[in-house]
């Protein structure tokens, strides 16, 4: 009389046991896949605004104008500008366009400035910052010469300035501060080719893991 083996044949399905100690492999590999390769880890930043932060200006800018890194939503962002001491400058409706938003200011004269700005990102993230500009006072407004007198003035009448003395008494000239360009998009390239092969790897780690576990029940029937 033959007695049966108890071997698992090949390509017989797995048992119970080993399909429980191999699916917490590949439900961490599934999810460290989804933690690296999905792009809403990345958040929406600011690349640029109008005026840039710290930047002088000779004229009272006419509108604030933030553009970030991804679409952003008007509802919900809203942009302020305060003077140096704390009093709100007049803003007027905000508008959002893809990844810019713009608002228009009026009434701002020689001084330092405070945007603060909350925007809304696509996926509904809320983002916020601040920056500062400055506005250059009016230069004064040149005063005319006295009419010089006839050949016979009194001695102690000023002279005509000279016209050196006229270039050293001249404004400086402020210097533009442009914000930095963003980041190129032969990183971002880099950095997802990073995560694909992190991902290609996890997921060959768990195959190989869940092959000798099966090999290793086998063996021990």
């Amino acid at each position: 009389m033959h007695r049966r083996s108890h071997l698992p044949l090949p390509g017989a399905s797995l048992p119970g046991a080993a399909l429980r100690r191999v699916a917490p492999v590949v439900a961490l590999a599934a999810v460290l896949v989804a933690l690296l390769g999905s792009p809403a880890s990345a958040h929406t930043a600011l690349t640029s605004s109008d005026p840039a932060a710290g930047a002088t200006l000779d004229a009272a800018p006419g509108a604030i104008s933030l553009t970030f890194s991804g679409t952003v939503r008007g509802d919900g962002s809203s942009v302020t500008v305060t003077g140096d001491g704390g009093a709100p400058a007049a803003v007027g409706a905000l508008s959002a366009v893809d990844n810019t938003v713009t608002v228009p200011v009026s009434g701002l004269t020689g001084g330092g400035y405070q945007v603060v700005w909350t925007v809304v990102s696509a996926d509904g993230h809320a983002i916020n910052g601040q920056f500062p500009f400055t506005v250059a006072a009016p230069s004064p407004a040149p005063t005319s010469a006295s009419p010089l007198a006839g050949p016979g003035r009194a001695a102690g009448s000023s002279s005509p300035a000279s016209p050196a003395a006229l270039a050293a008494g001249s404004p400086t000239p402020t210097v533009r501060i442009e914000p930095s360009a963003p980041p190129s998009s032969s990183d971002s390239n880099a950095v997802w080719w990073i995560i694909a092969v992190i991902s290609v790897a996890v997921l060959l780690l768990a195959a190989v893991a869940a092959v000798q576990l099966i090999r290793r029940r086998g063996t021990t029937r």
